[in-house]
């Protein structure tokens, strides 16, 4: 599956402001099958620099097994 790019999100976050719901909080699933959720809790950051605390066996599932390719939301 191919994933969202950062400018993709903005567009969707600016959809559901226009409709009023942005003062909604985010879920997002804890995995790919959505079994689970959690809030987003502080935002985006660059992948780069969480490459101390998120190794390549984390991303299995992802296009790219290098954070520093992704904005990570948290």
């Amino acid at each position: 599956m191919q994933g969202i790019t950062v400018d993709q999100l903005a567009k969707m976050c600016l959809k559901m402001s226009a409709q009023g719901k942005g003062d909604k909080l985010v879920l997002m699933s804890s995995d790919d099958e959505c079994n689970e959720y959690h809030q987003a809790w502080t935002g985006l950051q660059d992948g780069s620099e969480l490459s101390a605390y998120i190794d390549s066996y984390q991303l299995r599932g992802c296009t790219s097994q290098d954070v520093g390719d992704y904005i990570v939301l948290t």
